[in-house]
């Protein structure tokens, strides 16, 4: 199994995105650090040309667990920059007391020009900038379905979506059943919802992006996976770059089984291989 890079009690990896740009893997993902008892997440990146060696993480965001920027959802261009997504997930109190993010986790955009320097966070208003009562929300991915036309899917009642003309002003569109780190693939005419429910890698399926239908879940080789036990998730798909006789990269992670608490979970980063999301090669 090509794992990335390995968890451990004090520091775990997880949420991976990922982009191809001039000749490089860029991989974005969350560096989760257990400290004093509080829970600091960041966002961290790292380069390989082969998906063989990766450079060590890069943190590219505070160390504040007030704001804990995480959970890259995926990375798009948009004129002249290239826009990550991302979520705070504030845990201001031990995580013995929480271990998830409060009611103020809410969505953001990271900006580059060359994946060398990166700007501040910058909000996203998935329901608008005037709404009061935005609720908790995680996850965000972006899928451009066209030009000028950019849907936005974000963990929130299931998986709700918004749509945009410009990536800043956005219209709420409503909900469909899923699980978090919603990561959308155009395939053969077909749109593939990519999602994470309690455990695996789940499947949609749609003709229009409104309507899914449940293809399946998958859990790979969890069980003779000692790492991935605990918990398997957070699938993002996309096409291969380099020559390679698979279509698609799947990067997951995988928390531990005897790790607390699973927002933590010692978790691994790791990917696979398919070419029909339905049989995963490693």
């Amino acid at each position: 199994m090509p794992i990335i890079f390995n968890g451990s009690e004090k520091n775990a990896y997880r949420d991976p995105a990922c982009y191809y740009y001039n000749g490089e893997y860029h991989l974005f993902f969350t560096v989760s650090e257990k400290e004093n008892g509080y829970m600091y997440n960041r966002v961290g990146h790292s380069v390989s040309t082969d998906l063989v060696s990766f450079s060590e993480p890069e943190l590219i965001t505070v160390k504040d667990c007030t704001q804990n920027y995480c959970s890259p959802g995926n990375i798009i261009k948009h004129d002249d920059e290239y826009l990550i997504c991302v979520t705070s997930y504030p845990m201001r109190v031990p995580y013995s007391e929480r271990y998830y993010a409060d009611e103020t986790a809410r969505l953001f955009f990271i900006k580059t020009k060359n994946f060398k320097t990166f700007s501040l966070p910058e909000r996203i208003y998935p329901k608008g900038k005037e709404t009061v009562n935005e609720g908790r929300m995680i996850d965000p991915y972006v899928f451009e379905k066209a030009e000028d036309e950019f849907l936005l899917f974000f963990k929130q009642n299931g998986v709700s979506v918004s749509k945009s003309a410009n990536l800043r002003d956005w219209n709420f569109i409503g909900s469909v059943d899923g699980g978090e780190n919603a990561c959308v693939i155009e395939d053969n005419g077909k749109y593939i919802l990519i999602h994470s429910p309690e455990n695996g890698i789940g499947i949609k399926e749609s003709d229009d992006l409104i309507t899914w239908k449940d293809i399946g879940v998958h859990i790979l080789e969890q069980e003779s996976w000692e790492w991935a036990r605990g918990r398997l998730t957070a699938a993002f798909a996309m096409r291969s770059k380099t020559e390679c006789e698979y279509k698609y990269i799947v990067f997951f992670h995988g928390s531990r089984a005897d790790s607390s608490p699973e927002t933590h979970g010692a978790a691994s980063l790791a990917f696979a291989y398919t070419n029909d999301f339905n049989t995963y090669f490693f």
